[in-house]
């Protein structure tokens, strides 16, 4: 898959998996509002927002589509080799798992976000630890792309790998952007908890 070809591809699925992910959050605070017995929930608007999806759309192109394919299939031949055995599966497995996700991966997403809403790298990688600290970000990764990618080093042909890649991860970019809102949404509901008496505010959020 060209590069060029791959950012589009991957950055619309990015996008579109953000869009579920928003989706089903307005759905589900809107029955948080109303109750589970009101039609008017339905009626409901709730704007998208773009900032975010814009942030979803360069992760998935930029990350997803360019910098897996030279990852996966250029770069962990060369570390592992090309074998469908069972020692170099599991080492290309712990690998990604280990060092490729906790410290490429996903702290990539926290940063391309940062860009976008103007706050700082540290402030991003603080959301980031915050995210796996208390939301599990890591242990719901793990618990999907372990099996994941002994499929995809086992299995599928390495050609068809980032096809593959993509076609899963437009289910996992519904998880991982419902962890990051919801790692946001508390983050607000600290910092307006978090007002002193005197008006000073203690947010740390840029």
């Amino acid at each position: 898959m060209p590069l060029a070809s791959a950012f589009v591809t991957c950055g619309v699925k990015a996008c579109a998996a953000d869009l579920v992910a928003q989706k089903k959050q307005a759905a589900k605070d809107a029955k948080e509002l109303f109750g589970d017995d009101d039609d008017d929930d339905g009626d409901i608007s709730i704007p998208i927002e773009k900032r975010r999806n814009f942030a979803f759309f360069l992760y998935g192109g930029f990350y997803q589509g360019m910098a897996q394919e030279i990852i996966f299939n250029e770069v962990f031949p060369k570390l592992f080799g090309q074998g469908t055995d069972v020692y170099t599966v599991a080492s290309k497995v712990l690998f990604d798992a280990l060092v490729i996700s906790p410290l490429v991966c996903l702290p990539v997403a926290y940063l391309v976000k940062s860009v976008i809403f103007q706050y700082s790298f540290r402030e991003a990688l603080r959301r980031y630890k915050s995210d796996v600290m208390e939301n599990g970000l890591l242990t719901k990764y793990w618990s999907l792309w372990g099996p994941v990618q002994c499929l995809t080093f086992g299995v599928v042909p390495q050609h068809l790998r980032i096809a593959f890649i993509a076609l899963v991860s437009f289910f996992w970019l519904i998880i991982f952007s419902s962890v990051t809102a919801k790692g946001q949404k508390e983050r607000e509901m600290v910092d307006d908890s978090c007002s002193l008496e005197d008006g000073v505010t203690c947010s740390i959020d840029g």
